[in-house]
């Protein structure tokens, strides 16, 4: 596969910030354009590469372009996933920083999914296809941001934690989905009665932005699971994203929308730790991510001891990063991680991380970020590379990009 031409150009993510999508077309294939865009997270991690060339996002568009005259112009081959090792010498040629500060993580990323997409089009595949080979192909289970606060909403009064995610336990990724949509609805509903201060508010990932304490919001949704269960015969397993380096001070966890008896609580890291794992045990929580702060291996090995039952996801901890799995699994800090492919750049080394978690038992959660666009790439990595969930939005039209491609695909396969 060669291309014809590679072109770059600035857009608009959900939050309305700037980003980069980039157009491709193929030798030898007529009116048939790939397009990738890039999304960009609000709670960043400290370990992620640069979104952007720390010269602009502009400087970022310019260097697409062109690096994509260079690859047109040069003729330059791509046949297989290992092929874009030649888009990483190359890139590495002009920028080699740890953090991609001189091109961005975000152009990388697009600029190497946008060439898998071509490489699948060239013999005919859909990308989930061409990655996956002869494997079976599954569906993952989606895990639904339902009611959250945090750094994706901007209101005074709001919780803590940052997401409050909904798990469906279903065969088939429809009824999954289908269940989500419901379950949002009844967390509508009732924190219409029981939050006389929400003024229909969503975050940036168009959760509902509650201004109820982060344990009002769990009780809340205990009544939703059981609704749920009582119309649909389904169980709905909660989670939480804690993102709490948002809220750790350097020495304390400071709370400022606690409980509704107390809004200001501080916790030190033992106590954060004994309170995460009653929370858990009290609301049946079947997955946290992030619960102690980003450089906290230790903490989040104590808590798993607590806990074992529960998925402990590390997201800011590890931040796709190959080197910080590892010492992740030396430390037994997690048995879950978030995947990211723009958190690294490299979807090279977005597929090692994924395969060293598998290989030490330790689940992938590809997920999509606060500010999204309209591609659909993290569907097809899902697929592609056997991920047994992906996390993204209930609503919005942005998150149902991914979900309705994955609808398409179970259609397409004939998973139902």
């Amino acid at each position: 596969m060669q291309l014809v031409n590679l072109s770059a150009r600035k857009i608009l993510n959900s939050r309305k910030e700037e980003t980069i999508a980039l157009v491709a077309e193929v030798k030898g294939i007529k009116n048939k354009t790939i397009e990738t865009s890039a999304p960009s997270g609000k709670s960043r991690g400290g370990y992620e590469v640069r979104a952007f060339s720390s010269k602009g996002i502009d400087f970022s568009i310019s260097f697409l372009n062109a690096l994509g005259r260079k690859l047109v112009d040069g003729k330059i081959n791509f046949e297989n996933f290992s092929d874009l090792e030649k888009i990483e010498n190359l890139v590495r040629k002009y920028d080699q920083t740890t953090n991609l500060s001189f091109v961005g993580g975000n152009t990388l990323f697009i600029l190497e999914a946008t060439i898998l997409k071509a490489i699948a089009i060239s013999q005919e595949k859909k990308l989930w296809q061409f990655l996956l080979g002869n494997k079976k192909p599954l569906l993952p289970r989606p895990l639904g941001n339902c009611i959250g606060g945090g750094m994706h909403i901007k209101q005074e009064k709001k919780a803590d934690f940052q997401e409050f995610l909904l798990l469906p336990k279903t065969r088939h990724f429809f009824d999954s989905y289908f269940i989500n949509m419901q379950a949002y609805k009844e967390a509508k509903t009732l924190l219409r009665e029981k939050d006389k201060e929400w003024q229909g508010t969503l975050t940036d990932e168009n959760a509902l932005a509650s201004t109820l304490d982060n344990e009002s919001i769990l009780e809340l949704l205990q009544e939703v699971r059981e609704k749920i269960k009582d119309k649909f015969g389904i169980d709905i397993e909660i989670g939480i994203d804690l993102a709490s380096s948002s809220f750790w001070s350097g020495k304390m966890y400071k709370y400022k929308n606690y409980s509704a008896k107390r809004k200001e609580k501080t916790f030190s890291k033992e106590e954060q730790i004994n309170y995460i794992a009653d929370l858990a045990k009290k609301n049946h929580i079947s997955y946290l991510e992030d619960a102690l702060h980003e450089k906290d291996f230790d903490g989040s090995f104590r808590l798993r001891k607590k806990i074992p039952h529960v998925l402990i996801c590390g997201d800011d901890l590890i931040c796709t990063r190959l080197e910080r799995l590892k010492t992740a699994i030396k430390t037994r800090a997690i048995n879950t991680i978030i995947i990211k492919p723009n958190q690294i750049g490299s979807l090279i080394e977005t597929k090692k991380v994924i395969e060293l978690a598998k290989k030490n038992n330790i689940m992938p959660i590809i997920s999509h970020r606060s500010g999204e666009t309209m591609d659909n790439t993290i569907a097809h990595l899902a697929i592609g590379w056997q991920i047994p969930i992906i996390k993204t939005g209930i609503l919005g039209k942005e998150r149902l990009a991914k979900l309705n491609e994955l609808l398409r695909i179970e259609r397409q396969i004939g998973a139902r």
